[in-house]
């Protein structure tokens, strides 16, 4: 299945959709003006645009972790999480619009305890063909790995830590009920809502979902690096690494690289949550 296309077709949006992505991920909840060309379409001089990671929510269904051989209860086997995400724009994404999605497995990766399932989605403009960017996702599944794999993807660039304090630190908090908010966005898992379900995914309680965090580090990247202008973002990827939970408040720690920055975000000052992150702006 390596290299096959799962799936494809097409994923429209419309104006209200982002809006709702917007206030999912928490942009206006630490002050409500801030963020208005993220949270409204008619506020004077600040027209409509996109968070980046809104991307994030463009996929379509497929039974890929049947042709695993493994069993959904859901939306995902019991014990499979969100590894790593990325998100590559080659340009602003519109504020409405139809995108046409190819999915492709890129790779079963053998973790002894677990297996890393790696796919990629391009997006380009249903009408026109414009190439809109790609996102990559991968999962960790618990109990599926020693299958005789390999490790790892070849030809990884390894991420270190900067030697030096943060050029920027951005602090932004979850809101108590912000999974009842993200979850209207399309992702249901019941994770984000029941405890039972937390307990058997492995998290003490119910977690905020980890795209959501990811949309929240988004914001933070925008606002440290980009003055919150959307249009400068290019790429942005990350590894979470520990849960964050409703009511948190997420510090983004950023270092300025030549093209970006080098990006970690931690819960209450505590817990790294989202790690080895990098940021790159657009190239224009």
């Amino acid at each position: 299945m390596i290299g096959e296309e799962l799936v494809s077709g097409t994923w429209s949006w419309e104006s209200d959709r982002a809006l709702l992505y917007a206030v999912g991920v928490g942009a206006g909840l630490d002050d409500a003006q801030k963020e208005l060309h993220f949270t409204t379409e008619n506020t004077p001089g600040q027209p409509q645009q996109v968070i980046p990671t809104f991307a994030t929510l463009m996929g379509l269904k497929s039974d890929w972790v049947e042709r695993l051989g493994w069993v959904s209860e859901g939306l995902s086997p019991v014990g499979m999480v969100h590894g790593e995400q990325a998100v590559t724009l080659a340009r602003p994404l519109p504020v409405r619009g139809s995108a046409r999605l190819s999915t492709v497995l890129r790779g079963v990766y053998d973790k002894g305890s677990g297996a890393l399932v790696v796919k990629e989605t391009r997006l380009s403009l249903a009408d026109t063909g414009e190439y809109l960017g790609s996102t990559f996702m991968r999962l960790f599944a618990q109990g599926k790995g020693g299958f005789g794999g390999p490790r790892a993807p070849e030809g990884e660039v390894p991420w270190v830590h900067p030697e030096r304090e943060p050029d920027a630190i951005v602090s932004l908090p979850v809101g108590i009920n912000q999974s009842l908010i993200y979850r209207l966005s399309g992702d249901r898992h019941p994770h984000g809502t029941q405890v039972g379900r937390a307990r058997q995914d492995g998290f003490e309680r119910p977690i905020f979902y980890g795209l959501g965090t990811f949309g929240v580090a988004c914001r933070a990247l925008l606002r440290g690096l980009c003055d919150g202008d959307a249009a400068q973002f290019g790429h942005m990827e990350g590894r979470f690494s520990k849960p964050v939970f409703p009511g948190d408040r997420l510090d983004t720690l950023i270092w300025r690289t030549i093209d970006g920055a080098l990006y970690q975000v931690l819960a209450n000052g505590e817990r790294i949550v989202l790690d080895r992150g990098r940021f790159r702006y657009l190239k224009t």
